[in-house]
């Protein structure tokens, strides 16, 4: 009997060192094949002016220029406005920008430049390899700033960032991988955030890209329609502005309540 205990004992450290070691191996390979990746990309997709686009409103196809939008905050001194919605002839609101890190208003789409760090078999590696090797920081602590931008290839490249950078870089690798995959910006609970929306399957999962805890499994990402603290107004991917014209308590994304707004064309 005394035997038999101790190599239960033996078989049960196995299971609980062994398993740990083994995925600690793994979180150390994979860390070093993101960095790896990260640094590889093309240079043009980490600077701000390759950004610059131009948004076509749907209600009547008027076309408006980030040329335009800069000229406009300079104009109107509206430096300190770090995010602006844009209207359409309809009073919709129908495209936003955001300040990047070179200080400039960019549209929310350009920021998805279209990173690919290299291509992944499960889909839900990106968001586990994004838990390992990007840490949450505010802006306000990094850069001194209350909002600031970092593009996809900028958040994938920079160790710190908030939620909006992470859901840029997941959404955009994402995309890359073939996933229906947009950055929504509202409200968790009552503080404002960003997260990311994805398609997979005929189902809608909500990955919360800022989560250090992610599972190793698609399975065990939490549907959209039972994730209630989110309340969501905007969503876009590389080249779509959807409003929420319903309410934001909605945890449906795909109904006819969401209304694309306007479409972006990268003109770098």
């Amino acid at each position: 009997m005394k035997l038999f205990l101790i190599f239960l004992t033996a078989l049960v450290f196995i299971a609980l060192f062994g398993n740990k070691n083994k995925s600690s191996e793994y979180d150390d390979k994979l860390i070093e094949k993101v960095t790896l990746a990260s640094q590889n990309i093309d240079a043009d997709f980490t600077l701000n002016k390759n950004q610059a686009g131009t948004i076509k409103f749907n209600n009547d196809g008027k076309t408006l220029e980030e040329s335009q939008i800069q000229s406009y905050i300079k104009r109107e001194k509206s430096k300190e406005s770090y995010s602006l919605i844009w209207f359409d002839s309809d009073k919709n609101s129908a495209s936003m920008s955001a300040f990047g890190l070179d200080r400039k208003h960019h549209f929310v789409n350009s920021y998805l430049v279209g990173i690919r760090p290299f291509p992944v078999k499960n889909i839900w590696l990106p968001l586990y390899a994004l838990s390992k090797v990007k840490k949450y920081e505010l802006d306000s602590k990094q850069y001194y700033s209350p909002e600031m931008w970092q593009n996809s290839a900028q958040a994938m490249q920079l160790t710190r960032g908030d939620c909006e950078d992470h859901a840029l870089a997941l959404a955009d690798w994402l995309i890359s991988e073939g996933v229906d995959a947009k950055v929504v910006l509202g409200k968790y609970k009552k503080s404002g955030h960003a997260w990311v929306i994805a398609q997979h399957e005929g189902k809608t999962y909500l990955l919360e890209a800022t989560d250090k805890r992610v599972s190793k499994s698609w399975n065990h990402y939490p549907l959209a329609s039972l994730t209630v603290n989110y309340h969501p107004k905007y969503m876009f991917n590389r080249t779509s502005f959807w409003e929420n014209t319903g309410t934001t308590m909605t945890t449906n994304y795909t109904d006819e309540k969401w209304v694309t707004r306007s479409t972006f064309h990268q003109t770098r």
